[in-house]
């Protein structure tokens, strides 16, 4: 039942996505503003987030979502599914995450991505793409943008350490650099959607923003405050 359950969550998912691309290509050749974009990238949200609640029995819930400021600041979200790349559409208004500049090859999805107010970097790129990384960030924050962060860099499973997987020097960068708030961020995605196609069970994936981080700390303080907060919050 499982399997059947994540067939038809997948198919419906990637019918969304040809929806949305049969949609906004013809209305884009009249609006270029990425806002735009942004607005039909919270829809197609909403109704993923949909399909996931009938089909898989997955609902969610987003605890403290009063911890964010209401002026931009930066989320550093534990990173666990692809859950949380489409979730931030609904917990703040126009989320700018940062991702990885792979995404771009994939053919129309990557070009959609491009559309949006989102912040590609290049993970081979060093010292280059930290510069890049910041003064894009800025500029997104400039326009009143919340920037999404996964501070590890990468999908973690469920229970696994920070030694395991460690915390990024990136998140610190931008700490450092824009003299924003952070806000750390827990969920428990990965309990019922992890790597891969499966999604398993049902329940509910709750995520809880967590007290901001101001700025003035260095960056070895704010990088323990953070893996601290993150790693030693529960979800109740």
């Amino acid at each position: 039942m499982t399997i059947i359950k994540s067939t038809i969550f997948w198919a419906l998912l990637y019918l969304f996505v040809i929806i949305l691309l049969l949609l906004y290509f013809p209305l884009s050749l009249f609006s270029k503003n990425k806002n735009f974009a942004d607005y039909c990238a919270k829809k197609w949200s909403q109704a993923v987030l949909w399909i996931l609640k009938i089909f898989c029995r997955i609902d969610h819930k987003i605890i403290d979502i009063e911890k964010i400021p209401n002026e931009p600041c930066i989320i550093a979200c534990k990173h666990q599914s692809m859950w949380e790349t489409i979730a931030f559409h609904i917990v703040c208004k126009y989320p700018s995450y940062i991702y990885k500049k792979e995404l771009l090859k994939v053919p129309f999805y990557g070009w959609y991505v491009k559309q949006m107010s989102s912040i590609a970097i290049d993970r081979n790129g060093a010292a280059s793409a930290l510069k890049a990384m910041i003064k894009q960030t800025k500029k997104r924050l400039g326009e009143g943008h919340n920037v999404v962060i996964f501070p590890q860099g990468t999908r973690t499973p469920v229970g696994a350490s920070a030694k395991e997987y460690p915390y990024q020097i990136g998140v610190a960068a931008l700490y450092m650099s824009c003299g924003v708030k952070v806000v750390p961020a827990v969920l428990n995605s990965g309990e019922f959607w992890s790597k891969g196609l499966k999604i398993k069970g049902s329940g509910c994936i709750k995520i809880k923003l967590l007290d901001p981080i101001e700025p003035g700390l260095s960056k070895e303080e704010f990088m323990q405050v953070l893996q601290d907060r993150i790693e030693n919050s529960k979800l109740s």
